[in-house]
């Protein structure tokens, strides 16, 4: 066989591995896959959530489900825990458990992150600008930064840096000369920067690849410490190797470096410099999901960068746990005594002469202390009562059920809203300024909503001051209703709670 030929036939088996092993092909080729990826995107992209408790996500499924089903109602018929499982089971999401959380937690996986990638990518080449002009100068640029960044030759990086200083100099001299400066078409800033937004959507999806391969080495190290055949030097010079072996990767020098850069204050202050540039770009002004999607891009890499360092300390603990002694001598002798029931199973299995094999445990140990008998006490007495039977009255009934039926509904979700575009731009909103640009609806009612949202995310809220708000209309009175509250300043980086949260 050929090398050409060989060469197509392990790409021929390579691509039907993927489609048959792959998760990422198994979503993508699944019939829920326009469902499944479009509630995940919305949970995980556009709620810019890292992970999400299971009672949240169960109950975002639940709405999820309703909203289907008033149009098609025999999609994803079943049960929301149904779903997470099978999610899970195929890949697609992984399950863990935090030391904060009292639930299981919930994440995308790098196949997942893969499947909404190559759909939204997909997707925008239909209504984005294709930037030829600037990916062909991206190319360039890079090639060239890799020939000068391998190079040792002194002599040819010094010819770099003087043509580099002759550019500059020529372009100062322009300047001074009264030459108009020369800057990008609007076509040219367009493409550059959908081709930065692009590459931070592909960014923020790497980073579920770095955090699994961090996961796989505490796996590892914890089948060896629960097997007990190896010693904890053993195990613990296996961990410690493929730590150091990770960051020896490129994936991990890459990740390292990112991590470097990116908490640096000083990168972090220019970063922001230009982020807050490129929001007054007329040539950007319609451009709204990118720009927010950029105007959010540091605490958001930040938070994936923080998720990842967890893990590592998880695999940290997971080697203070390995090296505790008296832990150690429990797990050696657990191993000891399986190891010897294994034992003693297979020299009986061959005996002819032995009919049955028994093992009794002794499951009930009677443990008795005198300290644990508790001291005399009167028993309790309680009132008798003659019973009744209860009587259910119509109109007490319609009455209360007409009561309910007035009872106005708080729609947390739409206060919120209000709340997010109102500060977008990063300033800061009070609440009087708020209720100016969106009058109350709901009287009362709505007003505490926006004091529970206050509580709850974290925003300013100074008893020192008052301010009298004005319920033009409330329900059951003809005059309006003048309302005395502590002043709230709502600012865009205050904590966002999930939008279940219920009023307390």
């Amino acid at each position: 066989m050929s090398t050409s030929r060989f060469a197509t036939s392990m790409r021929r088996d390579s691509i039907r591995t993927f489609f048959e092993a792959s998760p990422t092909a198994r979503l993508l080729r699944s019939d829920n896959a326009p469902l499944i990826l479009d509630f995940l995107h919305r949970v995980f992209k556009s709620g810019e959530l890292i992970s999400i408790g299971q009672t949240d996500f169960r109950t975002r499924l639940t709405g999820y489900q309703e909203e289907i089903h008033e149009t098609e109602p025999g999609l994803l018929p079943g049960l929301p825990e149904r779903y997470l499982t099978q999610w899970a089971d195929a890949g697609w999401l992984q399950r863990f458990l935090e030391a904060a959380s009292i639930e299981p937690q919930f994440q995308l996986t790098r196949y997942a992150e893969e499947a909404i990638q190559f759909v939204d990518s997909a997707i925008a080449r239909g209504s984005n600008l294709v930037g030829t002009e600037s990916r062909l100068r991206l190319v360039i640029d890079t090639l060239e930064d890799i020939v000068r960044g391998a190079s040792a030759d002194p002599d040819r990086r010094l010819d770099y840096l003087r043509a580099q200083r002759a550019t500059i100099d020529r372009e100062i001299h322009a300047i001074e000369s009264g030459k108009s400066v020369q800057v990008y078409r609007p076509a040219q800033i367009r493409e550059r920067f959908q081709n930065a937004v692009d590459l931070l959507r592909a960014l923020q999806s790497d980073f579920r690849a770095v955090e699994e391969r961090f996961q796989s080495i505490a796996r590892e190290v914890q089948q060896l410490q629960s097997s007990g055949n190896d010693s904890r030097g053993q195990i613990l010079g296996h961990a410690l190797d493929s730590e150091d072996l990770l960051k020896q990767q490129d994936e991990g020098i890459s990740f390292f470096a990112f991590v470097s850069f990116l908490f640096s204050p000083t990168q972090q202050a220019a970063l922001r410099k230009n982020i807050e540039e490129i929001q007054h770009l007329a040539a950007l002004a319609d451009q709204h999901e990118s720009l927010s999607r950029i105007r959010r891009m540091v605490p958001s890499l930040l938070a994936e960068a923080e998720k990842v360092m967890r893990t590592t300390a998880r695999l940290s603990a997971t080697l203070r746990r390995l090296l505790d002694a008296r832990a150690a001598a429990h797990r050696i002798r657990l191993a000891n005594v399986l190891r010897d029931i294994r034992q003693q199973a297979m020299r009986l299995g061959g005996s002819p002469e032995c009919q049955a094999i028994e093992l009794s445990v002794d499951a009930e140990a009677e443990i008795g202390s005198p300290m644990a008998r508790t001291f005399w006490v009167q028993p309790q007495d309680f009132d008798a009562f003659q019973l009744t039977e209860q009587v259910i009255d119509p109109k007490h009934a319609q009455a209360m059920a007409s009561a309910f039926a007035r009872m106005q509904r708080l729609d947390l979700r739409k206060l919120r809203s209000h709340i997010r575009e109102a500060t977008t731009d990063g300033d800061e909103e009070p609440l009087p300024n708020l209720l100016t640009k969106w009058p109350l609806t709901g009287g009362v009612v709505e007003l505490l909503g926006y004091l529970q949202i206050a509580h709850d995310d974290s925003h300013a809220i100074d008893p020192n001051h008052v301010d009298r708000i004005t319920i033009a209309q409330p329900r059951g009175r003809s005059n309006p209703l003048r309302v005395s509250i502590p002043r709230i300043v709502f600012h865009p980086k205050a904590s966002s709670r999930d939008v279940s949260t219920k009023p307390r």
